[in-house]
């Protein structure tokens, strides 16, 4: 938009005060999916139960950021998208029937309306969608392993999450630009994938949106949108102000074992301070006219 140096004339008579506040509001804005730790920061206990995956106990690879580039030595590794999850031993860890991981955060995590979706908490395990190789979509099915998600504000006193699980809905996807899909992987992963926007892995997916059969990768990004995907729990679901721990089971006698990747505090959409700042700005603007 092009703007006459008369009309920059006219909109410096905003008073310092309009100026400064939203000022601060937009600068506010622009930095909110970028707080200064959102991801889980200590392994308060670890039992890794009867039937883990071998190699993959390292409990300490559940916290800091979930992963976007797998295993890239394999020949099928490389950026995390929703049909290829993090496999690397030192990425994932396992829990077998009858174990238990629990991990908290230095910030709690609150239960705030203004978050997309409501949402205040994500958990990244390794699910993926499941691909039909013959012509590169989602068969329709999802490859989890459960796992019984907990709460608590204390360490405790945890209450459980219902009606969701550690290593489900929805898997991780790194990159918002991944180079390839699964088809193309070359036995001297000559051909690994890449990514180089990433997405936001504070980002919860609209809950309400489902992946089907035959939709493609482009056809999941779109879905994401923006998202790095993760189990969206809302608190106020569990009916609590603010939790530090999160802890994640597997029950005695299961016979799968979920995989953690990481666990994500949720932050506001920065669009409303956005939308106040300029409305401040355009308030100062008619009282100096006044």
């Amino acid at each position: 938009m092009n703007i006459q140096p008369d009309h920059l004339a006219a909109d410096v008579s905003w008073p310092l005060s309009a100026i400064f506040v939203a000022a601060v509001l937009i600068a506010s804005a622009t930095s909110a999916h970028t707080v200064p730790d959102p991801w889980a920061d200590n392994v308060i206990s670890y039992n890794q139960g009867s039937n883990p995956q071998a190699g993959f106990t390292d409990p300490t690879t559940a916290l800091g950021e979930p992963t976007r580039t797998t295993n890239i030595t394999s020949p099928v590794g490389g950026a995390v998208t929703p049909f290829q999850p993090a496999f690397g031993t030192d990425e994932i860890v396992s829990i077998g029937a009858g174990g238990q991981l629990t991990v908290s955060f230095d910030e709690p995590i609150t239960d705030d309306a203004g978050n997309p979706f409501g949402i205040d908490l994500l958990v990244f395990g390794n699910a993926f969608y499941v691909y039909n190789f013959s012509n590169q979509t989602a068969t329709g099915a999802t490859f989890t392993e459960g796992g019984v998600i907990e709460v608590s504000a204390n360490g405790t006193d945890f209450v459980t999450v219902p009606d969701l699980f550690a290593d489900d809905l929805f898997p991780t996807n790194g990159f918002l630009d991944p180079t390839r899909d699964l088809t193309t992987a070359t036995l001297d992963g000559s051909l690994i994938a890449e990514g180089t926007v990433p997405t936001d892995f504070t980002l919860p997916v609209d809950p309400s949106l489902e992946v089907g059969f035959g939709d493609t990768l482009d056809d999941i990004l779109e879905i994401y949108n923006g998202s790095g995907g993760g189990v969206g729990i809302d608190l106020a679901d569990v009916g609590l102000s603010e939790v530090s721990f999160v802890r994640v089971s597997n029950p005695l006698g299961s016979t799968a074992s979920p995989e953690i990747d990481g666990f994500a505090d949720v932050v506001p959409e920065p669009t409303s301070l956005v939308f106040i700042a300029a409305g401040l700005a355009v308030v100062g603007r008619r009282r100096r006219a006044a």
